[in-house]
C-alpha cells in the first residue's frame, strides 16, 4: 500500500537528490528533460543551494574556512529565498565556530565545525572530522553520530551503531525508532529505485526528528532522486505531493508553486491531486486576504471537482470568504449547497486529529451567524437548533464533544434572548 503523506502543509484551519537516475513510463520525455535541464529554475532552487552548502562543507574539511566563508557569502547573495537566508545563517555559525579558538584542533572548535558541516549536509566531512577528533566513548555518547554515518553512506557502521543503541535503549519510543532505522539501513542499498521505500525513508527518517531535527531539504533531495522510478501516476503524485509539502515547510514558495504547476500539467487525470492543489492555492489566497483570487480558485474546485474530497473544504471556505466580506445572503446560499452534497461529515480533519470534518454542522452554525448579523434571529435560531439536533457534531474526543455541546447550547440561548428582545414588528418582517 502506498504511503499517503498529509496533503501539503495544509492551511485548512480556516475550516483545513543529487540527480535523476532514469526516465519513467508515466513521465513524458519533456517533463523528465525539463527537470534535468532547468536546474536554475524554481523547480530546483533547492538543488543549487544544497550544492553550494556542501561545497562550503568540503572547504571546511580541507581546513579552508576562508574559502567556505566566501562560498557562503556568495550564496547569501546569489541563492533564491529562503536559501539565501540559510546561507547567511551558516556564515554566522562559521564565524562563531572559528572565533572559538585560533587552534584548528581545539576540541570545542572541532565540535562546532562538525556540527556546521552536518547542517551543510556535508556528512562525509562531518563524520571524518568527528571520528578523527573523538574517542570511541565520545562517539557512542553522541546522539547524532549514527544519523551522520547513515547520511554519509556508511550504512554498515550506521547499522552497527543503531543496533548498539537499541540494545541499550529502555524507552519504547526510541527503541521503536531505532528498529525502524535498522530496517532502513539494512534495506537502503537494495531499494534505490523503490518509491515506497523512499517515501518511508522521508517519513520515518528525515521527518521523525528524534535524532536530528526534521530535515526537509534532505527529504526533497531523496524525493527528487526517486521520482523517475515511480511506476505509475499514483506513485508519481505521491512523490510530488511530498515534495510540495517539504518545500512549503522550507519556505520555498517559488519552488512550491512550480511543483504545483507541474502536478497540474502532468497529472491532469489525477483529479483528487489537482483539486487539492487548487484548494490549497485558494486557501492561501484567503489567508492572504486576496478575496477575489480566493473566490475564483475555490469556485473552480467546486465547479470542476464536485466529487473530489477537496470539494467540502472548498465549498465551506467559499462561503466563509463571502461571510467575511459581509455578503451574508450569498454566503448563506453557498453554505446551503453543503447540505445536499456528497461531503462526508465523519472524515477526519488532518489538522485536528480528534475531530471529524462536520461540514453540515459547521455550515448550519455559520448560516446562523449570517442571519444573526442581519438581525434575523428567527432564522438564526432555527439553524443553530439544526446544528444541535439535525446536523449533530461528531468527534472521537470526549472533551471536544462536551465543549461543542456547551458552545451550541450557549449560542442557542443567546439567540433566544436576542429574539425575545426584538420588537414584534421586526420579528414579523
Amino acid at each position: 500500500m502506498l504511503t499517503v503523506f498529509p496533503k501539503f502543509a495544509h492551511l485548512r484551519t480556516v475550516t483545513m537528490l543529487t540527480g535523476l537516475f532514469c526516465a519513467t513510463a508515466f513521465l513524458t520525455p519533456a517533463f523528465a528533460d525539463e527537470i534535468r535541464a532547468d536546474s536554475a529554475s524554481a523547480l530546483t532552487n533547492w538543488q543549487a543551494a544544497l550544492k553550494s552548502f556542501q561545497q562550503a562543507g568540503a572547504s571546511l574539511g580541507e581546513a579552508k574556512p576562508d574559502r567556505a566563508r566566501i562560498e557562503l557569502a556568495a550564496s547569501s547573495t546569489n541563492l533564491a529565498s529562503p536559501y539565501s537566508l540559510m546561507a547567511t545563517q551558516f556564515a554566522t555559525q562559521l564565524d562563531s565556530a572559528i572565533a572559538t579558538s585560533s587552534d584548528p584542533k581545539n576540541p570545542k572548535r572541532v565540535k562546532a565545525v562538525v556540527k556546521l558541516c552536518a547542517e551543510l549536509r556535508a556528512y562525509d566531512v562531518a563524520v571524518r572530522l568527528q571520528t578523527a577528533a573523538s574517542s570511541a566513548e565520545e562517539l557512542a555518547d553522541d546522539l547524532t553520530y549514527a544519523w551522520r554515518l547513515f547520511e554519509a553512506g556508511n550504512l554498515k557502521a550506521a547499522l552497527a551503531e543503531y543496533k548498539r543503541k537499541l540494545a541499550e535503549e529502555t524507552v519504547d519510543t526510541f527503541a521503536d525508532y531505532y528498529r525502524e532505522q535498522i530496517r532502513l539501513a539494512e534495506q537502503r542499498a537494495g531499494h534505490q529505485t523503490n518509491v515506497q521505500f523512499s517515501l518511508d525513508l522521508v517519513r520515518l527518517h528525515y521527518l521523525k526528528g528524534l535524532e536530528e531535527k526534521a530535515d526537509s531539504l534532505s527529504a526533497v533531495q531523496e524525493l527528487y532522486r526517486v521520482l523517475p522510478h515511480a511506476a505509475d501516476a499514483t506513485q508519481g503524485v505521491a512523490v510530488v505531493e511530498a515534495m510540495i509539502s517539504r518545500l512549503t515547510v522550507l519556505g520555498d514558495e517559488p519552488g512550491r508553486d512550480a511543483w504545483e504547476d507541474k502536478l497540474l500539467t502532468d497529472f491532469k487525470t489525477q483529479t483528487e491531486a489537482c483539486a487539492n492543489v487548487r484548494l490549497e492555492r485558494g486557501l492561501r489566497a484567503f489567508t492572504g486576504k486576496d478575496y477575489p483570487k480566493a473566490l475564483t480558485l475555490l469556485r473552480q474546485v467546486c465547479a470542476e471537482y464536485p466529487d473530489a474530497l477537496a470539494y467540502g473544504d472548498a465549498q465551506y471556505s467559499l462561503a466563509l470568504v463571502l461571510q467575511q466580506q459581509g455578503k451574508f445572503d450569498e454566503a448563506v446560499a453557498e453554505y446551503g449547497k453543503i447540505f445536499p452534497s456528497k461531503v462526508r461529515d465523519h472524515d477526519l480533519d488532518p489538522e485536528k486529529s480528534d475531530d471529524c470534518k462536520n461540514y453540515r454542522h459547521r455550515a448550519a452554525l455559520r448560516i446562523a451567524e449570517c442571519y444573526a448579523a442581519k438581525a434575523d434571529f428567527t432564522q438564526a435560531l432555527s439553524y443553530a437548533e439544526q446544528a444541535r439536533d439535525r446536523y449533530t457534531f461528531v468527534s472521537y474526543c470526549k472533551t471536544c464533544l462536551a465543549e461543542n455541546k456547551a458552545f451550541v447550547e450557549g449560542r442557542i440561548h443567546e439567540l433566544r434572548e436576542a429574539l425575545a428582545k426584538q420588537s414584534p414588528a421586526v420579528k414579523s418582517n
